[in-house]
């Protein structure tokens, strides 16, 4: 695991949130980074104890990009979900910066609200690779992501944190997002909802579904691509490549 950027900032901000949802609702199960981190496991009335499978709760990323933050760039957000039934049911993801929220229920659809008010977000859809497939990560990809850009010619966009970057899929403003590391629960459970409601996507390289029971919170190599290109796209991920 990348060694973690901690600040003052990230534990000021999930106190805040964690503050909010706790009011709002005590009796529920809480799986914040920070406080995992910390060594607090999860949080609610039945103590650190892992949930039974199945039950509700809810993931907590306050300080999403703090490398982002720390360097001064944009590339940071604020992201919760809640998972009920080992499915997450509601996601929202805000950008400070850009005074933007992206949120979505599911069966209810996918919404970015602005300094203009409230849009509905569009499904996607690319029944055929795209002609220059725009790869959205934080640094241009290595490996055999990067491999894959260069043989389509694709472009780079670029992004900060794991969050924002599924949304800039669920945008349209970039079509693949795809790394080889280690990731958690509280990274993805926000844009899983995002993307399955923009007719997206979100897969580990061997095609798996996240496992979000809460049994496991940890999990490796991750891919966010509309719906409809995401066969071919494990497939090219699978695939040997030459060095």
């Amino acid at each position: 695991m990348e060694t973690q950027l901690k600040t003052s900032v990230d534990l000021a901000a999930e106190g805040w949130v964690l503050g909010l949802l706790r009011g709002s609702f005590p009796e529920d199960r809480f799986l914040a980074e920070e406080s995992h981190a910390a060594g607090r496991g999860w949080l609610g009335t039945k103590g650190g104890a892992t949930p039974s499978s199945g039950e509700p709760f809810w993931t907590v990323d306050a300080l999403d990009g703090t490398r982002s933050y720390v360097e001064g760039y944009a590339g940071f957000c604020v992201q919760v979900a809640y998972v009920e039934e080992g499915r997450p049911v509601f996601g929202a993801i805000a950008e400070p910066l850009a005074r933007s929220c992206f949120v979505a229920v599911e069966g209810g659809g996918a919404y970015e609200l602005g300094r203009d008010g409230a849009r509905r977000i569009p499904p996607r859809f690319a029944a055929d690779w795209p002609g220059v497939p725009r790869y959205v990560d934080s640094t241009p990809p290595s490996g055999i992501v990067g491999q894959l850009l260069r043989e389509q010619s694709g472009q780079f966009v670029e992004c900060g944190s794991i969050g924002l970057k599924a949304c800039r899929v669920v945008q349209g403003a970039a079509d693949i997002y795809a790394k080889a590391f280690r990731f958690r629960l509280w990274d993805v459970a926000p844009c899983e909802v995002l993307l399955r409601e923009t007719g997206c996507s979100l897969r580990l390289w061997n095609g798996a579904p996240i496992d979000y029971s809460g049994q496991s919170i940890e999990f490796s190599d991750l891919v966010a691509a509309p719906a409809d290109l995401m066969p071919v796209l494990l497939g090219r991920l699978g695939a040997p490549r030459s060095s």
